[in-house]
């Protein structure tokens, strides 16, 4: 008998002890949040900033805009995301069409790239012929950062 609540108590505070270590992270756990990496939410919301401000609307912030400049690109922008078709088409308070669904995501898929390149061409058309230059020079230093950093992951 003694030996049973001798290995019982044991066996508890081995158990106590391993979770206690694996509930480092409780926090966020508690938050409904768990990272398997470790990172916390403000860290990765950095890390999804980062990755996406790889584009050339991304370089706009580092132009002089002035108040009217925002405001007709915004309004460009927001005119592009009203002519976009929405997967919830497909669905209904009866049920789900999945050929409507794959069409319209492969629609999708397809016009990604024509809707970017003409809001481009319309945020171009607002800039002045200084922002276009400095435009230009911001994207070739963009480069030139890419393929340094390239060169250097490339090296072993």
């Amino acid at each position: 008998m003694k030996t049973k609540v001798l290995m019982a108590v044991a066996l508890t505070g081995l158990l106590g002890t391993g979770l206690y270590a694996y509930g480092g992270n409780m926090q966020s756990m508690q938050k409904g949040m768990s990272c398997p990496s470790g990172m916390n939410n403000s860290m990765m919301m950095k890390k999804q900033k980062k990755m996406r401000s790889h584009g050339v609307m991304s370089l706009l912030r580092d132009l002089n805009l002035t108040p009217e400049q925002m405001k007709d690109i915004q309004n460009i922008k927001q005119e592009l995301m009203k002519k976009r078709t929405r997967p919830t088409v497909a669905f209904t308070k009866e049920g789900f069409d999945k050929e409507k669904y794959i069409q319209i995501m492969k629609q999708k898929r397809d016009n990604m790239l024509e809707s970017k390149a003409e809001m481009i061409d319309k945020v171009y058309k607002v800039l002045t012929s200084e922002q276009k230059e400095q435009l230009k020079v911001l994207m070739d230093l963009r480069a030139e950062r890419m393929s340094t950093m390239m060169n250097k992951r490339m090296r072993f």
